[in-house]
């Protein structure tokens, strides 16, 4: 798994959190020609998006299927847990994180004051 970005502000990965991954792997690689490749993350399966070769995001399977299925940006910045602190004081909320992922970063997902999720992630190596 390898970002689209390694500067700081820019957006890196796009993930999906998806009531079917079964179904959004089908709908996008009929779409848009993606191709997927699984890992396991955190003991789940994590689809990894292909375009062209390249890395730009991934596919999971949402804890709540109920809940509809959301794409969410991640912003590569140097260190999240000080973007987390900051993203609060300036009056978001921490929904997720911060939070290692073993061999890959550190991340942690937030709400901005106006309601709209992103994430900030920090790449171990890039």
């Amino acid at each position: 798994m390898k970002p689209t970005s390694a500067n700081s502000g820019s957006l890196s990965w796009h993930e999906l959190t998806a009531s079917s991954s079964k179904e959004a792997m089908a709908f996008y690689s009929q779409v848009f020609g993606w191709k997927f490749k699984t890992i396991v993350v955190a003991h789940a399966p994590y689809h990894i998006i292909i375009n062209d070769g390249v890395d730009i995001g991934g596919i999971a399977q949402s804890p709540a299927p109920a809940m509809p299925s959301n794409w969410t940006g991640y912003i590569t910045v140097e260190n999240v847990d000080a973007i987390a602190e900051k993203a609060h004081e300036l009056g978001a909320t921490i929904l997720f994180g911060p939070e290692d992922i073993i061999g890959i970063g550190r991340f942690c997902w937030l709400k901005d004051p106006q309601g709209a999720i992103i994430a900030a992630i920090s790449y171990l190596s890039l």
